[in-house]
């Protein structure tokens, strides 16, 4: 079907917009209510393919978090200190924001604190981390103000078929992924931000004062400043950026009776994440180990991660318990070359804010905040 706009369409519905927000997500949309609150008179857009925000933003795992030992570890292997800590501290400082901004209850949020666990496949891991968790705890403290992150937790399998050794860290916890976008919508929809939800973007023009994009049906909106939220998407549109599609497969047991743990566990540098939520335990990850079939834009999971998920289920974190799967589903995360996200002006007319490496609903708040600073 082909777009004919009417006179009202083009004259009131259609007319140039200050602010376009490309991406529904929960980045994106932080983006247009911080941009709202500094210019109350602007007319701001949030443009979408998608009804709801499908790339990653309802789609993770609901956890709080700002890295697991291993995790940072792995990541000073390929980032500056500054980078790695600098990093860690935005998250922990977006999480907190998160928190007082909406409130807990309207979260989900639960301080319920992150462990992470060790088997025998990463015993090298776990002495690595017995090796540096002070050199971690003190570069935390130094950025963060916080003092004795990681603790070194003996005797503590909770059932798991795992080492003995477990690292906790009482300041993550988990939230609820579908009450955090709710809530966020909400609040922009409340606040004259218009949607354009279903706007699959096609093409995205420079003009003189400004960008137009327009799907195929023909139908066109114009804006002044474009801000592009889309994240893993953003390189679609804009094939230079260095921004790789990053599959994240999630599978969710039907509710269990007595689950001998409660919260939110890391394993393998973080490429393993395990969490209670509805007597039920939700498991992610482990595309390391399939990296480059995970290099996609298909939503559609694949039964190599799903098995390799229900085996570390049964294996390693409920071994004498019988269960079953109830879902399956996957998100699309953005990887560059560095696990850093992209937060810049481009031009008079042009900001992005993408490639969150999974870190969105931490970093989303502090990130918001810079791109709006920029406007």
């Amino acid at each position: 079907m082909t777009f004919y706009p009417s006179y009202w369409e083009r004259s009131i519905l259609l007319k140039t917009f200050d602010f376009i927000v490309l991406g529904a997500g929960i980045i994106g949309k932080q983006i247009a209510i911080k941009i709202k609150i500094k210019h109350p008179n602007a007319r701001i857009a949030i443009v979408d393919r998608y009804p709801l925000p499908l790339g990653a933003s309802t789609r993770n795992a609901g956890f709080a978090c700002f890295g697991s030992i291993t995790e940072i570890l792995d990541d000073m292997r390929h980032s500056s200190l500054e980078e790695v800590f600098s990093l860690a501290d935005k998250r922990r400082r977006g999480i907190q924001q998160l928190i007082n901004e909406f409130g807990t209850e309207k979260i989900g949020f639960r301080p319920t604190g992150s462990y992470e666990i060790f088997d025998k496949a990463n015993i090298n891991d776990l002495d690595e981390a017995l090796n540096q968790i002070d050199f971690i705890n003190e570069e935390l403290r130094y950025r963060t103000g916080l003092q004795g992150v990681f603790e070194i937790k003996n005797k503590l399998t909770l059932g798991m078929n795992c080492i003995d050794t477990v690292f906790f860290n009482s300041h993550e916890g988990m939230l609820n992924s579908g009450m955090l976008n709710e809530t966020i919508a909400s609040k922009a929809h409340n606040m004259d931000i218009i949607p354009f939800y279903g706007f699959d973007v096609k093409h995205i023009e420079e003009t003189a004062k400004g960008y137009e994009l327009s799907n195929d049906q023909g139908m066109k909106i114009n804006c002044n400043q474009l801000i592009v939220a889309n994240n893993a998407f953003a390189s679609q549109l804009f094939p230079e950026l260095n921004v790789v599609p990053a599959r994240g497969q999630i599978i969710i047991t039907k509710p269990i009776d007595m689950i001998p743990f409660d919260g939110i566990f890391h394993s393998d540098k973080g490429y393993i994440y395990f969490r209670t939520i509805d007597n039920r335990i939700l498991i992610g990850g482990a595309r390391n180990h399939f990296k480059q079939d995970e290099e996609t834009y298909e939503f559609k999971g694949s039964d190599e991660i799903k098995n390799y998920l229900e085996s570390y289920l049964r294996t390693i974190v409920i071994p004498n318990h019988s269960f079953e799967i109830d879902m399956h589903w996957s998100g699309i995360m953005a990887m560059g070359d560095k696990k850093l996200p992209i937060v810049e002006r481009r031009n008079d007319h042009l900001l992005l804010c993408v490639r969150m490496s999974g870190m969105g609903v931490a970093l989303g708040p502090i990130l918001s905040d810079e791109i709006t600073a920029m406007v």
